[in-house]
This record gives C-alpha cells, sequence and structure tokens, in this order.
C-alpha cells in the first residue's frame, strides 16, 4: 500500500484535521489535509526541529527513545511520531481537532506505524 494511502487512512478520523510524513530534512514528502486546515509545509520544518531538540533532551535525560512528541494548543494538539525505516528517519506529523481525539488517534497509530515503515523500507 502506498504512504498516501495509510496517511488517507489516518486522516479518516474526525479528529484528525491534517498529517504528514516528513523527511529527516523537514521536507513534507505526502500530506493530507482537510479543508482550513494548517499549511503542512512550514509545520514539516518546524516538526523536525521539535524531533532533534527531543531526542537531543531524551539523551541528556537518558531516558531511551522518543516514542511520541505531543504539543497542546488552545486550538488542538499536534503529535510528532519519528519513525525509521532502512536507516532513514522521518516524522510523522498530525494536527488533530482537540485533545479528546488523542486517544482514538494514538490507538489507530498503534495499527498503522508498523504498515507505514514497513512501506518506507
Amino acid at each position: 500500500m502506498a504512504i498516501r494511502n495509510f496517511l488517507e487512512q489516518l486522516s479518516e478520523d474526525e479528529g484528525v484535521t491534517a498529517v504528514a510524513l516528513v523527511g529527516e530534512d523537514g521536507f513534507v514528502i505526502e500530506s493530507v489535509r482537510k479543508e482550513g486546515a494548517a499549511d503542512v509545509d512550514f509545520v514539516g520544518g518546524a516538526a523536525t526541529s521539535v524531533m532533534a531538540s527531543s531526542r537531543a533532551l531524551a539523551d541528556h535525560l537518558k531516558k531511551g527513545g522518543v516514542e511520541e512528541v505531543m504539543v497542546e494548543y488552545d486550538e488542538g494538539p499536534l503529535l510528532l511520531i519519528p519513525l525509521e525505516a532502512g536507516g532513514a528517519q522521518y516524522g510523522l506529523v498530525l494536527l488533530l481537532r482537540n485533545v479528546q481525539d488523542l486517544g482514538r488517534v494514538r490507538f489507530q497509530l498503534k495499527k498503522v506505524r508498523p504498515q507505514i515503515e514497513e512501506a518506507l523500507a
């Protein structure tokens, strides 16, 4: 299955306003966004910086790898999920409508994440 199909599958959740696969360089590889959602091109670059900072903090604290970064805003949270495949690192960025959608979206991510990593490999 193509990466876009997985992103579309995640975006079918009513709580997801946008989802993007971002490369290590911060460029958006593929994205799906609903009408009125934020521009994910800018978000991709910023998310890469956030992930690098999170990894540095995890190393410093000796907490292991970063599983997820969540930033909560007044207008809904942002999830950043690190992915690794074929020696390359990626980020999956999800913009959510509100915090109440987190549980359902995280459950869906557990199912889809391994499939996305396999498709990237």
